[in-house]
């Protein structure tokens, strides 16, 4: 599932999760400094070129994903393109304090095999969040606020700490579903 299709889908997915009581993980992982490295590799690779580069980076790093992913205890969800350097993960959790120690093991393998570090944003977001409930008769609504919120706490992270491949603090997304972020 790429961009459009999960955007449209997360929302619903997220609104039926909780009217069965279930939390759901959410996690955001940015490439760091890929246009440095694209630019890099147009450098010193006479073969490679920008969108070759990026290219063969973003198949690298979707198929960690992927088999990370497979290896998780997740009862359902996914892991989509998200922009176009990021990956988006979200998944129904029975426990919620265990998905951010499944993020640190795809960021460490990231660490492991790609050319370039990986920021992760996450939170778990619980059927019962204050100020979400509101709006159950808006899915879509409720996706933007969780994506804003995630999204905005990995990127006020990594400008806080630089660019190195790191995990945010879990976003607190509050009653507002205004992310915080920390490095």
């Amino acid at each position: 599932m790429a961009f459009p299709d999960f955007h449209a889908a997360f929302g619903r997915h997220l609104v039926d999760s909780w009217a069965l009581g279930l939390s759901v993980g959410v996690a955001i992982g940015d490439v760091d400094n890929l246009k440095y490295y694209v630019e890099n590799s147009n450098s010193t690779d006479p073969e490679s070129f920008g969108h070759l580069a990026g290219n063969a980076l973003m198949a690298r790093f979707g198929e960690l994903c992927a088999v990370w992913f497979r290896e998780q205890p997740f009862p359902a969800g996914c892991v989509s393109t998200f922009g176009g350097d990021e990956v988006i993960i979200a998944a129904v959790v029975t426990q919620a304090a265990a998905f951010q120690p499944a993020i640190a093991v795809l960021r460490d393998r990231c660490r492991q095999w790609l050319p370039c570090a990986v920021s992760f944003g996450l939170t778990v977001v619980a059927p019962d969040l204050a100020g979400l409930g509101e709006h159950h008769h808006a899915p879509l609504q409720v996706a933007n606020l969780v994506l804003a919120g995630v999204d905005k706490a990995l990127f006020a992270c990594k400008s806080a700490r630089g660019n190195g491949g790191g995990l945010c603090t879990p976003v607190d997304l509050g009653s507002k579903a205004t992310g915080h972020g920390f490095s």
